[in-house]
């Protein structure tokens, strides 16, 4: 890391890393937050609504195509760049489905919403695959956990775009507008994706099929895989984020059901909220520069375990907006902070040769629980009430701080 931090925040690379980011945050927020909220206001029960998390195991599935990625060329969108060729057809892609959410009601076609969903989650998760790799691609090693703030803070943003704009829209007009703005952003998202540079690593060339088949799927997991701790690496990785997705995706229908209107909701959890996270994933920056990574891991990862019995408080506070605000923030804070040691130290895993496959193996496993899991979300939230929901989010953290011990007395970076 530079001595010069303040030369990260104003580098001009860092900026499209930001803006990266927020494309790359949208499309979750909307399937994790924005259509929850659409279908609780249309009466659609809490079982079903957590069942559309299933679009978010494509999150997590995304290893399996991403030495396509890594690999494949886009015929005429490959001159634009390696990178750049598959972000520009995903966002576009995305576009076209966000769109086609204005076609229907969820009272009348909950089974094709979740179909759009799902297809939202596939493409999506493709776009991760292509920032991301774009992102270790053209960002020195020194900087990645700076950058991984950058497109947390982002994420983030782009979280509050899809969900507090979205809100805000629907609450004055209709969820119909609201869509149709956030499909129209992604097509401006293609024309700022054509202003990027786009680094190009050279590929070992080979002489056969198979060659080419090993260097697209074998080598880039088994350059990761002989590395020493690599699978205990692995199951820290699975275990760091599983109680804050747990949490997560019961959010805002518990904010619903507590009283709170869409647009206390969006001003307080979705404005203020991301500015707590945006606060926090630059603290988790900080602390992963500072400390290190295995032990900036353990202190963000502690935080956001224990700050999410904050939610139990709340539960037992009911409709008080500051209440609410106080839970969030501290919640939020924490949150941002893992986020932001998570992603970079998944970024300084990884071996730019295989950039897009390798980050995809990491990323698809850290979100291997919490992106299945939470789908029966809403119907373990019935058998066991709210605050013992929230305890037991808290509790999930415990198996990846402990594995994270492990490994730091082992003084593995």
């Amino acid at each position: 890391m530079p001595n010069n931090i303040s030369k990260i925040f104003t580098d001009i690379k860092q900026l499209q890393i930001f803006i990266l980011g927020m494309y790359s945050g949208m499309p979750l927020f909307i399937i994790y937050t924005t259509l929850a909220a659409w279908m609780k206001q249309n009466a659609i029960d809490i079982e079903v609504i957590t069942s559309f998390a299933a679009a978010r195991m494509f999150y997590s599935a995304k290893v399996l195509w991403s030495p396509i990625v890594d690999h494949c060329k886009i015929p005429l969108l490959y001159n634009l760049g390696r990178r750049k060729s598959w972000i520009i057809l995903m966002m576009s892609l995305i576009s076209i489905i966000i769109f086609g959410y204005t076609y229907f009601e969820p009272t009348e076609s909950i089974k094709t919403l979740f179909i759009l969903t799902c297809i939202l989650g596939a493409l999506s998760a493709t776009l991760d695959i292509a920032i991301d790799a774009y992102r270790i691609d053209n960002v020195s090693k020194d900087q990645l956990s700076m950058s991984a703030a950058n497109v947390v803070f982002g994420y983030r943003i782009g979280g509050m775009i899809s969900v507090t704009g979205a809100f805000f829209i629907a609450d004055s007009y209709s969820w119909d507008l609201a869509f149709l703005l956030i499909s129209g952003l992604y097509l401006v998202g293609c024309v700022f994706t054509m202003t990027l540079s786009d680094k190009h690593y050279a590929e070992a060339p080979t002489n056969s099929i198979w060659g080419k088949i090993k260097e697209a799927t074998i080598d880039p997991f088994a350059e990761f895989i002989t590395r020493p701790y690599s699978l205990i690496i692995l199951s820290a990785i699975i275990f760091y984020k599983l109680g804050d997705a747990m949490l997560g995706v019961v959010a805002t229908p518990f904010y619903i059901e507590l009283g709170f209107t869409l647009k206390q909701i969006a001003t307080i959890v979705k404005l203020y909220g991301v500015a707590a996270t945006i606060f926090g994933s630059y603290l988790g920056g900080l602390l992963m520069y500072k400390y290190g990574n295995l032990k900036g891991l353990l202190i963000c990862g502690i935080a956001q375990s224990v700050t999410n019995l904050a939610f139990v408080w709340l539960h037992h506070q009911g409709n008080d907006a500051t209440a609410l605000t106080i839970a969030i923030s501290v919640e939020n804070i924490a949150s941002g902070m893992g986020d932001a040691a998570l992603v970079g130290y998944l970024s300084y895993l990884c071996n730019k040769s295989f950039s897009a496959t390798q980050y995809a193996l990491l990323s698809s496993c850290s979100g291997l629980f919490s992106h299945s899991i939470v789908a029966y979300g809403g119907k373990l939230l019935k058998i066991i009430g709210w605050d013992y929901y929230f305890i037991m989010t808290s509790l999930l953290a415990l198996p990846g701080l402990a594995v994270l011990t492990y490994l730091y007395y082992k003084k593995l970076k």
